[in-house]
Parts: C-alpha cells; structure tokens; sequence
C-alpha cells in the first residue's frame, strides 16, 4: 500500500460526503459511517489552495501546530494538507459510543509556495483515554474527523484504530 493515499474529489464523493443518496433525496448520515474512508496512518489532503485568510480563520494568534506526533500517543495518524485546518475528532467505540473527543489545528505559514502547494505534514495523535482521562479497553476504535479548512471549506473523514 502506498505511504499516502491521495484524495480526489468528485460531485459524486461530496454528495456522498454531504450525507445524499442523489440530488433529490438526502438522508440522515450515520455520524459514525459519514466521511470518506481513511485506511493508511497516512493520507494528504490537497482539495483545497492554501488561503492566508482561511488560514487566520482556523488558526488564531496563539494557535500551536500539530508538527509532530505526540510522544504519549497510542495511535496518530500523518496528514499532508495543502491549506490550514481545524480538526474535530470523535473516538468512537464499536458499542458506538464516544469516547473521547479532541481537536487540533495546523498551519502552513512561513513556508515556501513549492511547500504550500505539495502539501505539509501535521500529525493527530490519540493518547488511548477517554474523555476523564481513564485508559480506554483495548480493541478496536473509530476517528470521524471533521476538518475546517476555513472559508467554508469542510470535508469529513474517518479512520479505525486499534489499541494494544
């Protein structure tokens, strides 16, 4: 398997991402099955330009980066984006539950225009608790992963994990 996958986008795949089964009939998605498949631990997203504006709008002053994976990490997951994003991300359990939720910001600034438009690399990184800071079981967990790339720019990922 390649060391990224690369992610093209179609009306097709944003309909599908949207939660439409066509143009005339959206549905309810299952948050837990929304979003476009992840299946390395690392992927590059370059659907959207990077935008200094869009970039101040997802990354405030003060913001730190995600330029490195964290060192208590039980699982992370290496993005290559070519704009600024926001990240929500869901653990969710196979009873389907959350488990734990956290977000994290990246940010392209101060790099070249050859950096910006093959993309950078940024990291999320789960530590295996839960919201209360309790180890989760070990099994089997699912990421939905709701990315902000500012200006109105969204798209939905998920990605499944294992804990030791």
């Amino acid at each position: 398997m390649p060391a990224s996958i690369f992610l093209t986008f179609s009306l097709l795949t944003l309909l599908a991402l949207a939660g439409c089964k066509d143009a005339g009939s959206p549905t309810k998605p299952d948050p837990v099955e929304e979003g476009l498949f992840v299946a390395d631990t690392s992927f590059t997203i370059d659907a959207f330009n990077f935008d200094s504006l869009a970039c101040a709008e997802v990354f405030p002053a003060g913001s730190t980066s995600s330029e490195a994976p964290a060192g208590n990490a039980v699982a992370h997951l290496r993005v290559i984006s070519t704009s600024c994003y926001h990240v929500h991300v869901a653990v969710i359990d196979t009873a389907r539950d959350t488990v734990r939720t956290f977000e994290s910001r990246f940010a392209i600034f101060n790099r070249s225009d050859s950096e910006k438009t093959r993309g950078v690399v940024g990291y999320l990184s789960w530590d295996g608790k839960d919201d209360k800071g309790a180890a989760v079981p070990k099994g089997a967990y699912r990421w939905r992963m709701e990315f902000d790339f500012g200006a109105k720019r969204a798209l939905i990922f998920r990605t499944d994990f294992l804990v030791p």
